[in-house]
């Protein structure tokens, strides 16, 4: 799957963003530029795309710079801090066309990081295949 990458090495927050929005260029969801922008909202706002211990969901405004809505992650080789010790595993990178049209993909993604058995396989996960199977309709979408 094109939209995941597992075994990602990243020195710190901004390379793991920039990791998991690499994924969504190289598909042609988005422009490079909206990678750096996901990046700065975070600088702005803080580690609030933390949602829960491991997982972070970094992402942009809806604009221009989106061509279509897609969700990829990059699992990371070794958790990186995000800020005030908000070690983080697990990259998700959302992208959006608007303010709607993605909110049945986030909701999935939210069902499946809600339950703490399923969130352990993933952040635990060696291969690809392991994850294709619990994030099946919410990559890519």
């Amino acid at each position: 799957m094109a939209l995941l990458r597992v075994g990602v090495r990243a020195e710190n927050w901004q390379s793991a963003i920039v990791s998991a929005g690499e994924l969504l260029v190289e598909a042609g969801h988005v422009e490079s530029a909206y990678v750096r922008e996901m990046v700065a909202v975070v600088e702005k706002l803080g580690p609030y795309i933390v949602l829960v211990d491991g997982v972070a969901l970094a992402h942009a405004a809806p604009g221009d710079l989106v061509h279509n809505n897609a969700i990829s992650l990059a699992l990371l080789e070794s958790p990186v801090d995000f800020g005030s010790q908000k070690m983080v595993q697990a990259v998700f990178a959302m992208a959006a066309k608007d303010h709607e049209s993605h909110i049945d993909s986030l909701a999935r993604l939210a069902e499946v990081l809600g339950d703490e058995q399923t969130r352990n396989i993933l952040l635990n996960a060696g291969n690809t295949a392991q994850i294709e199977t619990l994030l099946q309709g919410i990559l890519g979408e």
